[in-house]
């Protein structure tokens, strides 16, 4: 086992970092990958390493070692469009950023969506994960318990700045002019699936604790 393949395996065991639920999203490219906010980079040094991508960057708020498979790290405000001159300047365009459960914490998401879109070569993709606002959770503390009680982490983490139902989720991932391409509902949580099932897919919407988006530039 390589240096970078033992620290992914740390970063996945302990951290829980990788996001492999998204890996069937990443189209395979020997090209470059942003990862944003992805922390120590464990989830793109673990595509690098499955040969989704030739290079592998990350950019987050805070500065910090990366794991070895991470090529080139940027640290600062999203918000900066000076950050994104910067990875312009240096990276040029790449082929697929990774946006995953990170829009949700921005004041400006969809002003953030469009920066990012700037550094999307032509055909190149964006992965965007963020979590369901009509979750049977929310509905059942608005409605039931007439609270909006937030939590320290999960779907109601009081970090969460802004929230999204599929439809505003999609609103939010095509605002810049990017193309649908795929959008996947994620159920956690076996007796969840099995009620999904068993009420054949109509209160789907409810269910669902987070999309999974692809948009791509055409």
């Amino acid at each position: 086992m390589s240096k970078t393949e033992k620290a992914i395996a740390f970063a996945e065991g302990y951290h829980d970092l990788v996001r492999r639920d998204v890996f069937h999203l990443v189209p395979v490219s020997r090209g470059v990958l942003l990862d944003v906010g992805g922390g120590i980079g464990a989830t793109s040094a673990a595509l690098k390493a499955d040969g989704k991508c030739g290079r592998a960057i990350v950019v987050d708020l805070v500065d910090q070692d990366s794991l070895p498979g991470v090529d080139a790290r940027f640290s600062g405000d999203l918000n900066d469009q000076a950050l994104i001159d910067q990875i312009h300047d240096t990276e040029g365009l790449v082929d697929t950023i990774l946006c995953l459960d990170v829009l949700e914490h921005l004041v400006d998401p969809w002003g953030v969506l469009g920066r990012l879109t700037q550094l999307l070569a032509p055909g190149g993709a964006i992965i965007i994960s963020l979590p369901n606002a009509r979750n049977a959770l929310l509905v059942k503390r608005l409605v039931f318990q007439g609270t909006f009680k937030l939590d320290d982490r999960g779907i109601m983490d009081r970090t969460h700045l802004r929230w999204f139902a599929r439809a505003d989720a999609i609103a939010l991932a095509t605002s810049s002019g990017l193309e649908l391409e795929k959008i996947e509902g994620k159920i956690a949580g076996r007796r969840r699936k099995v009620l999904n099932a068993l009420t054949f897919g109509i209160f789907r919407g409810f269910f669902d604790l987070q999309y999974l988006i692809r948009v791509r530039k055409v």
